[in-house]
Parts: C-alpha cells; sequence; structure tokens
C-alpha cells in the first residue's frame, strides 16, 4: 500500500498548494522611474493591489474586480483582462473541487473503505481532472495576452525614463507543480494493483 499512501500524501500537498496558489499573486508588475515613482501591482484572483512610492509619498490600493472593471470601462480601457482572470478564477474553483474528490476517493483506497476498484478510479480519474484544470488556467493566463502592454508574458520595457517589468506571481507557478503533483499522484494510485488478501475483510 505504500504507493497509494505516497499517492494520497501527494494530493494533499497539492491540495494546500492549490489553496495557496488561489488566494497568491498570480500576476506582478513593476514600474520605476523619473520623480522617484517606485510601484508594484499584484493581480490576484479575486483583486488588484497597488503598492508603491511617488515624490517621497507612499501610495496603497486594493480594488476588486468590479470596482477595476467599473474604472477601467469609464476610462475607456480595453476590459479583456479580466475576462482572462474570471475564467482563471472559475478554473482553479474546480480545480480545489476536484482535487477534494481526488484526496477522498485516493485516502478511501488507502484504509480500505468502500469498494477499492472504484475508489482507485475515483482518486485517479479526478486526479487527472485535477491536473488538468490547474494546467488549463495557467496556460490561459500565459497565451491570451493577458499582459498586453509588454511584449510578452514576461517583459521588460524602458521609456521616456521609465521601466515597467511584469512577470508572474508564485501563484502561477504553485499551479504548475500542482499539475505535476496531480498526475504522478493519479498514475501511481491508478497503477497500483488490487491483490485479493486486499479485498477479502470486504467480503466478510
Amino acid at each position: 500500500m505504500r504507493k497509494g499512501v505516497v499517492a494520497c500524501s501527494g494530493m494533499v500537498i497539492g491540495l494546500v498548494l492549490l489553496v495557496t496558489a488561489f488566494v497568491g499573486p498570480w500576476y506582478t508588475m513593476n514600474g520605476s522611474g523619473a520623480l522617484g515613482m517606485n510601484y508594484d501591482v499584484r493581480l490576484y484572483l479575486t483583486r488588484m493591489e497597488t503598492h508603491g512610492e511617488f515624490m517621497g509619498q507612499e501610495i496603497s490600493t486594493s480594488l476588486s474586480y468590479s470596482q477595476a472593471r467599473e474604472n477601467a470601462e469609464q476610462a475607456g480601457v480595453n476590459t479583456e483582462s479580466f475576462t482572462v482572470v474570471d475564467t482563471a478564477f472559475y478554473l482553479a474553483l474546480f480545480a480545489m473541487f476536484t482535487a477534494i474528490i481526488t484526496v477522498i476517493g485516493m485516502l478511501a483506497f488507502v484504509v480500505k473503505k468502500g469498494k477499492q476498484k472504484m475508489m482507485k478510479l475515483l482518486g485517479g480519474v479526478f486526479g487527472l481532472l485535477t491536473c488538468i484544470l490547474s494546467l488549463v488556467p495557467a496556460l490561459y493566463f500565459m497565451f491570451t495576452g493577458f499582459a498586453q502592454s509588454g511584449s510578452g508574458f514576461w517583459f521588460t520595457q524602458k521609456a521616456m525614463g521609465m521601466t515597467l517589468s511584469g512577470g508572474p506571481g508564485f501563484a502561477w507557478y504553485l499551479m504548475i507543480v500542482v499539475a505535476i503533483i496531480a498526475v504522478i499522484s493519479s498514475v501511481a494510485i491508478l497503477l497500483k494493483k488490487i491483490d485479493q488478501q486486499e479485498l477479502l475483510p470486504q467480503v466478510k
């Protein structure tokens, strides 16, 4: 049963990382230049935060995406990036749901509760779904032109004495890690053979 325990433990770790990624920053941008301007923008799945300094004064704001979208629309700014965030939010939410089911299935398989074959398939199949639902929002963030002002997902631009750079936050990287953990754990549990001795206690 060692393989099952390792797979279940891996998915528990994956679920913790997934929750951390859900509340952490997915994208960050930094700007610095003239007049002592220096600021950081952190984009989460539920809000946008700005921290910085301008002419010796500290600036700190936090807006929900509904507020940010409203301000952007009033300013005539393209709001496509907000659609990207909304989609990633729901995909990540579904990933947490499938991860919970995966842990339940794998745990039931390890402690021999319920039908072993069914629990094994439940943990393995939903683990693969967790992998997909973790990877898709990360790739969606990367390939939908989220940072349209930059030259790519990772970018650095210099203009008029200003330097602007951007790249994924730690939450984005965690989603990649979760996808890897989920696929390894799922394959491990699906390849675990159920021998007859493990089924005997359920027959009695």
